[in-house]
């Protein structure tokens, strides 16, 4: 093995063993959050965990996730980045000049 190849199965493993981390963090907090209805909402896992939204995604369709006994399902249609990406963008309006006088 050149140490290119050394160099990206380091990072392969690092790769694993951080999903691995990521993984236990939301069953941690999965457990502590309020579910309704069997159901928890992923905004509200996003904020117990602070993950990246795309990672924290990542992780709950993984198929090994261990659920508690109350959870049925994981709602993973969230409403704030829907809010976040439609949100206008508003332009500051152009201040007319001062007449002298």
């Amino acid at each position: 093995m050149n140490e290119f190849e050394q160099q990206a199965d380091l990072a392969s493993t690092r790769e694993e063993e951080m999903k691995a981390n990521y993984k236990k963090a939301v069953e941690k907090a999965i457990a502590l959050l309020p579910v309704k209805n069997g159901v928890v909402n992923i905004d509200s896992i996003w904020v117990a965990t602070s993950l990246p939204y795309e990672i924290l995604n990542e992780v709950l369709r993984q198929d090994g996730l261990i659920l508690p006994d109350n959870v049925d399902r994981i709602n993973l249609k969230s409403n704030v980045r829907e809010k976040e990406q439609t949100r206008k963008v508003r332009r500051r309006r152009k201040r007319k000049p001062k007449a002298k006088g």
